[in-house]
């Protein structure tokens, strides 16, 4: 099991006070193989955004999982995941990923892509 600075960010930001903002931190750290990002993964996530583009697909898949997919390209590493975004990146990148339950199959709010 892997993290990157930005699922870092996503799981710090949910922190309630600055005591669980170290307790999520440091679990992370603990538990993650930490992935570090470096301009040649920005620089394959725009590759890859550009291709989108190029299919009028490119606001069908944010950044921010274009560089978990790149990073996990990068390494041989397998995505898993409950989020369509990573289908799409799939699509323009040699990315292996799988669903963590059947898509459709939990609870969503409404408004919400998966």
């Amino acid at each position: 099991m892997a993290t990157t600075a930005q699922l870092d960010a996503e799981a710090l930001y949910s922190a309630r006070s600055g005591a669980e903002y170290e307790q999520v931190r440091s679990d992370r750290r603990l538990a993650y193989e930490y992935l570090p990002t470096d301009d040649e993964h920005w620089q394959l996530a725009f590759g890859a955004q550009r291709e989108l583009a190029r299919q009028g697909r490119h606001r069908a898949v944010g950044m921010a999982d274009l560089l978990i997919s790149v990073l996990a390209v990068s390494h041989g590493l397998v995505v898993l995941h409950y989020d369509a975004d990573f289908e799409v990146a799939a699509d323009v990148l040699p990315l292996e990923h799988r669903w963590v339950v059947e898509r459709g199959s939990l609870d969503q709010n409404p408004g919400e892509g998966y």
